[in-house]
């Protein structure tokens, strides 16, 4: 049975406005699909890439010595879960205007030789769901230019072929964090966020 790949980010646990919406993301994606399951990894896990693994991820598979299979294993893992997905949602805070470092490594490892350099991994009709939270506003208005992290997952996605992207903005959070609006306002990044999610958790290939 194939799954929802659910990604997240933020190690702040249920504090984290980036997962509370991943959370009502996944309640909405089961709703809509109870024939499929979810599959939760959480980027902190994920070590950075060291020169072996960098190595490994660009040299094709059938050049591998064992040296290469065990640096490019979890590489291959985590390109093995995105082609088995129906459908990927990754929930992400911003990290000083672009992406937690956690999750630079996960990108790190699902850009190789399989999806990229020489691709055996078709994931192109794969819907991706990136749920982004900011403190400041980032998603529209004069601080658009600041952000490097959305421009990056489209440049890294549309490189391994994704065509449907799209992004669920939570910004900003800082008055939620403060307690100046109710997160439940209508006003509040949070409630549009919610309002974004139905039509998006309704994708799945």
């Amino acid at each position: 049975m194939t799954y929802l790949l659910s990604i997240h980010v933020s190690p702040r646990g249920e504090a984290s406005f980036s997962n509370q919406v991943l959370k009502e993301f996944e309640l909405e994606f089961a709703k809509q699909h109870p024939e499929l399951d979810i599959k939760s990894r959480f980027t902190g896990d994920i070590p950075h890439l060291d020169f072996g693994a960098q190595f490994a991820l660009r040299v094709p598979i059938d050049q591998h010595d064992e040296t290469m299979r065990q640096d490019f294993a979890l590489a291959n893992l985590l390109t093995d879960e995105i082609d088995g997905a129906a459908a990927l949602v990754i929930a992400t805070p911003m990290y000083n205007w672009g992406p937690p470092s956690s999750l630079k490594a996960w990108i790190d490892r699902i850009v190789n030789v399989r999806t990229w350099h020489q691709p055996t991994v078709d994931i192109s009709n794969l819907p991706v769901t990136v749920i982004v939270t900011s403190a400041g506003l980032y998603s529209v208005g004069e601080n658009v230019e600041h952000d490097h992290l959305r421009p990056l997952l489209r440049e890294c996605f549309g490189r391994i072929r994704v065509q449907d992207l799209r992004f669920i903005d939570c910004d900003p959070t800082y008055p939620l964090e403060r307690g100046q609006i109710d997160k439940m306002s209508s006003e509040s990044a949070f409630a549009t966020a919610l309002a974004a999610i139905p039509s998006a958790a309704a994708r799945a290939r």
